[in-house]
């Protein structure tokens, strides 16, 4: 009699059996990566589809942010203020909310609604003003940095890498110096650093410190609207473009980027020594 075959024992057919998993778990691995790409993106696109949203109520209850506004104003104050009064924790927790969401949602008008803090609130106004849109910056800047700072950091395009490069020299403060700027506009002082790749601490410091100040001046403003509209007038919000009211805010951003150009050139400078030595 032939011996009978001896069963193959050798690793083939196990390697087989491996090389046929990894085959149908390189789809799976493929996909993965294309998911989380995909996902960073939807804290972006609920931020766009509630600025579509509240643009479209604002339009549809022709809420407009200008003089009219403060003739309703001035018709309801004591309304409001009688609401204030019975409910005092309560529409400050309205008001702090409403901000964020305003700062989060990018919506135009928050320089009204701190003028309101002001009229509504008094000094404490300062305090739910700077919390309110320091909180709305970082869904902000937390969206846009998840969506949009891989895209930036890997990008060859001249002119970004020069962004880059002058901002990650002192990032602290050129954030400090464009919060003070009243000319940028604040939801670009928001997606400009999550883009460059910021880190969130830094970011949070600069963005509540460089809130401060022109959130004081607005609702020191803010209180003598109050007081206007207390004894039935109306404010005038032409008093915005005065120079006197922006002088002191542009003196502060100018004073601000000092210290991030005092740094950029020590950077250059010892960058140039470097090659220098090197060569």
């Amino acid at each position: 009699k032939t011996p009978d075959k001896i069963p193959d024992k050798t690793p083939n057919g196990n390697q087989n059996k491996n090389s046929n998993n990894q085959m149908s778990e390189q789809p799976q691995m493929s996909e993965q990566p294309q998911n989380k790409s995909w996902k960073r993106f939807i804290p972006l696109f609920v931020l766009v589809i509630g600025l579509c949203l509240i643009l479209f109520l604002m339009r549809y209850y022709d809420l407009r942010l200008d003089q009219q506004f403060w003739v309703n104003m001035a018709a309801r104050y004591d309304m409001i203020n009688q609401w204030i009064d019975q409910n005092y924790a309560i529409m400050i927790l309205g008001f702090i909310a409403g901000y964020t969401i305003a700062v989060a949602f990018s919506v135009p008008g928050a320089v009204f609604l701190t003028l309101l803090g002001g009229a509504f609130f008094g000094w404490l106004g300062v305090i739910l003003v700077v919390f309110s849109a320091s909180l709305g910056a970082l869904l902000v800047f937390l969206a846009a940095r998840g969506a949009l700072a891989s895209f930036f950091q890997s990008s060859t395009s001249q002119f970004i890498n020069r962004l880059k490069d002058g901002f990650d020299r002192s990032p602290f403060f050129w954030l400090l110096a464009l919060r003070l700027m009243p000319v940028a506009p604040f939801w670009v002082v928001n997606i400009i650093p999550a883009m460059l790749g910021m880190r969130v601490l830094p970011y949070v410091a600069a963005t509540v410190i460089g809130i401060i100040p022109g959130s004081a001046v607005f609702i020191y403003t803010g209180i003598g609207f109050g007081e206007l509209m207390a004894i039935g007038q109306t404010p005038n919000i032409s008093v915005l473009a005065d120079q006197r009211f922006l002088g002191p805010i542009l003196a502060l951003s100018v004073l601000a980027l000092i210290p991030a150009l005092i740094k950029s050139r020590r950077k250059s400078s010892t960058k140039l020594t470097n090659h220098k030595d090197t060569t």
